[in-house]
């Protein structure tokens, strides 16, 4: 799914000619510490401001020109979904605007909205299982994995992969399936030596594969 499915146009941005107090506002109302900050004549995007730029000013009716801002965080339409997610990770922010090439503001990306469209691709909401598997680093290959899978009868509805973390070195790769009984699938892969980590109630699993899309955005709480 790419960026443009999902910009909403009906947000206006700060410009660089409204007041500290007009930002309060404006962050009050959309629960949000980060706003996108345009050039109110060309609407070209020039930065961004948070929260703790503005709380300790002594007066509110100052610009938000005269202020410090930071470089401006964005995407562009034809960008991945997933680059939406990376963006506001790095940045720690739950809107980030969207530009053309020459960075004119075009709308925004919520959280809420690449929430819904990163479910949409693990296909969470779907009625089926998931199973888990440890793959070590230098053995890392999919191809395998989704043979042995498809060749018990089951289709792949989502994969999320997990990366190693520290001194860990192996791959947590859960797929989520059509069918509610992996038993068979599980034997099939513990006999080509995978480690497998599987439930078979649905409920159980859903909430698994939807603890795999917040491993992979890790900005829910922003």
């Amino acid at each position: 799914m790419l960026v443009q499915k999902i910009i909403n146009k009906d947000f206006t941005p700060l410009a660089h000619d409204d007041t500290a107090s007009k930002a309060l506002a404006k962050m009050d109302a959309w629960h949000t510490t980060c706003l996108p900050v345009i050039e109110s004549t060309t609407g070209k995007l020039i930065g961004q401001i948070r929260l703790e730029q503005l709380v300790d000013l002594a007066d509110e009716s100052v610009q938000i020109a005269t202020l410090p801002i930071d470089a401006p965080a964005a995407v562009f339409p034809h960008q991945h979904i997933f680059e939406v997610a990376r963006q506001m990770l790095m940045h720690e922010v739950r809107i980030i605007p969207v530009v053309d090439n020459e960075y004119t503001y075009l709308g925004i990306a919520e959280k809420k909205e690449v929430l819904e469209a990163l479910s949409a691709l693990l296909n969470v909401s779907v009625s089926g299982s998931v199973i888990s598997v440890d793959i070590l680093s230098k053995d890392y290959s999919l191809s395998e994995l989704v043979h042995l899978i498809e060749s018990e009868n089951a289709r792949i509805l989502g994969v999320a992969v997990e990366a190693p973390k520290g001194t860990a070195d192996s791959f947590q790769v859960s797929f989520k399936l059509n069918i509610k009984d992996t038993s068979a699938i599980s034997k099939s892969l513990r006999r080509h030596g995978y480690t497998v980590q599987s439930e078979n109630q649905s409920e159980l699993l859903q909430f698994d594969i939807t603890d795999r899309a917040d491993e992979l955005i890790r900005y829910l709480d922003v």
